[in-house]
């Protein structure tokens, strides 16, 4: 019977997304998330395995008021927008006048608090659109000829701050720091090799982490400070941390080895360490109410 009511439900959301914007309600959002407590720490873990049972996660953004963005194309370009808040509600919104061609599946988004924005490597140009939810407006915020979005890296935006790593035509890697506000560019850094995680604050830091080196872009000095790791916190970091996130413009969490490091970034002392957190993370974001999401996908 429950997957009978399963199907009809799949069914009638399917069909309804066919004609227009309107709201999705799920009741069974419940089972997508859990808050623990541990230490001083608000812990929110979400499982994406158990909410793709119900709306389609290939394409998913978070931002850092807890808001949550899907791309789903049926037929029509559809956002679908709700909030860890109230995972029952889903807000659709289709988007008008779509400026990626529908053949084009390659593209990649986030989002920030009003605003979703979308990579597009058009032939050999990188072009970044800004979709304004509330006035459902689309700006092309700025375009890097002869390069393209380098999707193994991921992108990170948080208020006016959009960081990223693109390809140039020399195939070599850049990090970018975009003000999306007024389309100022800065090479943070260029021709490095590697697998990078980095996030950014609402100062335009950036923090990068390559290997197990920590790279701290200061947005007002304009200075990279190097952090080797392994030499740093040797009784704490032994492998290379998978995710990187700001849980305040002034501390960073890392996850390495079932465990989430806490790092000041003045001083860079370590201010905290949970243990026993799940190996099957798939994703990390500091939200602005001083929790931490933790994506699990099993």
């Amino acid at each position: 019977m429950k997957k009978i009511v399963l199907v009809v439900f799949i069914m009638i959301v399917s069909f309804i997304l066919t004609f227009g914007d309107y709201n999705v309600l799920i009741p069974s959002s419940k089972n997508f998330i859990e808050t623990v407590e541990i230490e001083n720490y608000k812990i929110k873990y979400l499982y994406l395995k158990e909410m793709e049972k119900y709306i389609n996660t290939d394409k998913i953004s978070f931002g850092k008021k807890g808001n949550i963005v899907l791309f789903k194309e049926m037929g029509r370009n559809n956002l679908y927008i709700s909030n860890l808040e109230n995972l029952v509600k889903w807000n659709v919104i289709t988007l008008d006048n779509f400026p990626i061609p529908s053949y084009d599946s390659t593209f990649r988004f986030v989002t920030n608090d009003n605003s979703v924005v979308f990579f597009y490597n058009n032939n050999k140009n990188l072009e970044i659109y800004q979709y304004s939810l509330p006035d459902k407006k689309w700006e092309l915020i700025k375009t890097y000829s002869d390069s393209v979005y380098f999707d193994i890296d991921p992108s990170k935006i948080n208020n006016n701050f959009l960081s990223f790593v693109i390809q140039n035509s020399e195939e070599k890697l850049e990090l970018h720091l975009l003000n999306i506000t007024n389309s100022d560019d800065t090479l943070v850094k260029k021709n490095f090799i590697g697998s990078t995680k980095l996030d950014v604050n609402t100062k335009g830091d950036v923090i990068l982490i390559n290997n197990i080196k920590i790279e701290y872009y200061n947005n007002e000095s304009k200075i990279i400070k190097e952090i080797d790791l392994k030499d740093s916190y040797p009784d704490i970091i032994m492998d290379e941390p998978y995710f990187v996130t700001f849980i305040n413009d002034n501390d960073v969490a890392m996850y390495s080895s079932n465990k989430l490091i806490i790092l000041n970034t003045k001083n860079w002392k370590i201010k905290d360490v949970i243990y026993e957190i799940p190996d099957n993370i798939v994703g990390l974001t500091g939200l602005n109410d001083g929790s931490i999401l933790i994506n699990i996908y099993e």
